[in-house]
């Protein structure tokens, strides 16, 4: 059996008085999309926000791919083969479609300022493998269409579908996906549900999905964290974590 890519150890965090993550621990296997549901105020967004490192655990361990990641700056996530979406999308309006991939790739940038301004062959070679990787995604994303297309001038479905496609660039072995669905339509929903299967199996990367929508995540996912009050309710499949008593008092209201 392989070894989970990501995995919390009781891993916890307050704000004030308030406990965001009470004592969470989890698994995540390679090539799962492994989705985690709860009522507003749940603690999911703290749990992405602890696993990117934008905040700091109280208490507990993260590791990621065989390596303790609890203490590595924020920085340097991207480079070790995480990429993250969030509520909101966070792209550049004035630039392109294709210039905000761009920038997502130039994570992996091996070159100098020196070596740029002169435009050594090596700063070309660069720019070419990254212009392939980009060509690649977005093929996988059917974005041709809108390539050339400053961002601000976009349907907001367009625009969340490009802030995966950015993320998709780095390349990563585990992309984090908070809310895909939040301010969409049910047939672009629907088109959500398309492309993580596509960006699963195509693209073989891991997805760990935060998500309302339980349509979407009964289609999507291979297994379903349920969480509530920061803390983990149920873990298992989506039909079963749909039915249990637990789940349906703490998130459906049942």
């Amino acid at each position: 059996m392989s070894e989970a890519l990501l995995s919390t150890h009781s891993l916890s965090l307050s704000f004030g008085g308030v406990r965001a993550v009470d004592d969470v621990s989890f698994e995540v296997m390679p090539g799962e999309v492994f989705s985690i549901i709860g009522p507003n105020g749940a603690g999911k967004t703290s749990l992405f926000n602890l696993i990117s490192r934008l905040y700091d655990a109280d208490s507990g361990d993260i590791v990621f791919d065989g390596q303790k990641i609890s203490d590595i700056p924020a920085h340097r996530i991207a480079e070790l083969g995480i990429a993250r979406t969030f509520q909101n999308t966070e792209l550049f309006e004035h630039e392109t479609v294709l210039r905000n991939m761009l920038i997502g790739r130039h994570v992996h940038s091996r070159t100098n300022l020196f070596s740029e301004l002169l435009f050594l062959p090596s700063v070309a070679r660069q720019e070419l493998a990254f212009r392939q990787v980009v060509e690649d995604v977005i093929d996988l994303l059917d974005l041709q269409s809108y390539r050339d297309q400053v961002i601000g001038s976009l349907p907001y479905g367009v625009r969340k579908m490009v802030e995966v496609a950015r993320a998709l660039c780095i390349q990563p072995k585990l992309l984090l996906l908070d809310e895909p669905s939040s301010g969409l339509n049910p047939e672009e929903t629907e088109d959500v549900s398309h492309w993580i299967e596509d960006v699963s199996q195509d693209y073989g990367a891991t997805v760990i999905m935060v998500e309302h929508d339980m349509s979407l995540v009964a289609r999507a996912s291979s297994r379903v964290m349920a969480v509530a009050d920061g803390a983990v309710v149920a873990i298992g499949a989506p039909q079963d974590i749909q039915n249990h008593p637990e789940v349906r008092r703490a998130y459906l209201g049942d």
